[in-house]
């Protein structure tokens, strides 16, 4: 069985570091970027400043070298608290200047929970209603309630507080999360300097919906798994179970988060110096845990439907537009681009009078359709697969300078500050800051995955990670496209990132007293 587990660890392994040296390969020759005054995500593509990035590219790379040639990064808390700080700072900056507004999806959902309060629930009720349409956003729709009623209606600025726990809570995570996987103090400050740069995921602060919001109880669940398979108590599972249950009410796409979980909790069993000696308990313990965490998703899941069918008189929470229908649309070519959002998942279900059955037909013949064009036109099938996964995972950005647009528009008199960091010259700087930090991370990346695929032993906290990753890979090649979804997963890279870093500067620190010898 270790072997067995050993061969998919290389596979995941294999993939990902495919999958990286694209995205080295392509984000370091294109720049996507996002026209401004726009209300759809339509990424841009134009030719980097090769020679400008390879530049600054070599001052960040010396910078680290510097400080590990120091033994600076042996004082990780230092450069965790300089992380912390600057994040904190950086986010409240964003808030203070932007008074970011919701919306889009976030506005509606804000109108539909004001109503809510009100006893209007038209949205569910009636027919073609954004949330008959869309019943998965209800845990969101209960936890608006509850700021509601804590904070009052539409009280933005305490949503971007609570975004701003959830980011510190994830970053201040994934650094006890690196510790636990590498217990390497030079690693863990690496990955405290790393994280200052990862301006993609604070953006986001300022957006306000439930993918920053459902960051932190997903990484807590993280956090908790890795520790039972570590130290094999049964408490730190059982959290883990409840805190995925929490995130996916939030965020249903956290759901590969819990197959990711799930996946690592069994697979532990058969690992480990105590594997041979305690076999069945260990497999019986984690399979109670795995059935806990179902079970946990399941009720939270169960108790929301009925809340709202108690709420609103319902019967049966409708069962609202199918998950083929995104899928449908995710393998459509389309005028903005390919296998993103082009309005069909909407169109079909209105087509076919907002029924879930026919609708899902429909789709189903949809998606046969374009699977049959692929087969015919196989080179043109891979080719929009390639550009799908470019899209997505190559966009330095991950339209968050878009949508620190989207957030200030609407806000009359905005400070100079807001038009500086949006519009003016200090949008670019930011931008050029995640072109760089880009290749950074991912050159960590790939040399941290190269290690693997050479025989370094991969542990399951380690794995936990890389698994959840490839498992949203996959997940948004056929899914509703956008680099705004990969941000989730891509901040979960920084652990193996400081980990290349680390083998990167101690291989030129080598090289280095190689030749004063």
């Amino acid at each position: 069985m270790n072997k067995a587990i050993n061969i998919f660890n290389r596979i995941i392994a294999f993939c990902l570091f495919v999958a990286a040296l694209v995205v080295i390969a392509v984000s370091s020759v294109t720049t996507i970027y996002y026209d401004m005054h726009y209300d759809v995500d339509w990424p841009q593509y134009g030719k980097e400043n090769i020679p400008v990035l390879i530049l600054l590219l070599c001052v960040v790379l010396g910078v680290f070298f510097a400080i590990y040639k120091k033994n600076l990064f042996e004082r990780c808390r230092l450069f965790w608290i300089i992380g912390l700080v600057f994040i904190c700072s950086y986010c409240l900056m964003l808030v203070l200047a932007i008074h970011p507004q919701a919306v889009n999806d976030s506005k509606t959902l804000d109108d539909i929970i004001n109503r809510f309060m009100e006893g209007d629930y038209a949205s569910l009720t009636d027919k073609g209603g954004y949330l008959f349409t869309w019943p998965f956003q209800l845990g969101y729709v209960l936890f608006g309630q509850w700021m509601h009623t804590l904070f009052g209606p539409s009280n933005y600025f305490a949503w971007d507080m609570v975004q701003l726990l959830s980011v510190l809570v994830t970053v201040f995570l994934i650094y006890r999360i690196t510790w636990e996987i590498f217990e390497d103090r030079t690693v863990c400050g690496i990955v405290g300097l790393l994280s200052v740069g990862a301006l993609f995921f604070y953006n986001y602060v300022t957006y306000i919906y439930g993918d920053i919001l459902s960051m932190a109880p997903q990484t807590i669940a993280l956090y908790m798994m890795i520790l039972f398979v570590k130290r094999e108590k049964v408490r730190y599972g059982v959290i883990s179970g409840l805190c995925i249950a929490f995130a996916i009410m939030i965020k249903t796409n956290c759901e590969i988060t819990l197959i990711a979980l799930v996946m690592v909790l069994i697979g532990s069993a058969f690992g480990g110096a105590k594997a041979g000696r305690d076999m069945k308990r260990r497999l019986a313990v984690r399979i109670g845990i795995a059935v806990f965490m179902l079970a946990a998703v399941s009720a939270v899941n169960t108790a929301v439907d009925l809340y709202f069918c108690n709420l609103t008189g319902l019967e049966e929470i409708p069962a609202g537009n199918p998950a083929f229908a995104h899928i449908a649309m995710g393998l459509q070519e389309s005028d903005l681009e390919d296998g993103w959002y082009n309005g069909y998942n909407y169109e079909v279900f209105a087509a076919n009078d907002y029924d879930s059955e026919a609708t899902r037909a429909a789709a189903l013949e949809n998606i046969k359709e374009t699977l049959s064009d692929f087969a015919k036109r196989p080179l043109h099938g891979a080719r929009f697969l390639v550009r799908k996964f470019t899209t997505q995972w190559a966009d330095s950005v991950c339209i968050s300078t878009h949508n620190l647009d989207l957030v200030s528009r609407h806000v009359e008199n905005q400070p100079p500050l807001c038009n500086f960091l949006v519009f003016g010259q200090g949008s670019q700087i930011l931008i050029w800051i995640m072109n760089v930090y880009m290749p950074v991370c991912y050159i960590g990346v790939a040399i941290c995955l190269f290690g693997i695929l050479r025989g370094r032993k991969a542990s399951a906290g380690e794995m936990l990670l890389l698994i959840l990753i490839f498992g949203g890979i996959v997940f948004h090649e056929f899914w509703e496209g956008s680099s705004r979804y990969t941000m989730r997963y891509y901040i979960y890279y920084l652990p193996c990132g400081a980990y290349g870093i680390r083998a990167l500067l101690g291989w030129g620190m080598g090289r280095l007293k190689g030749r004063s010898r």
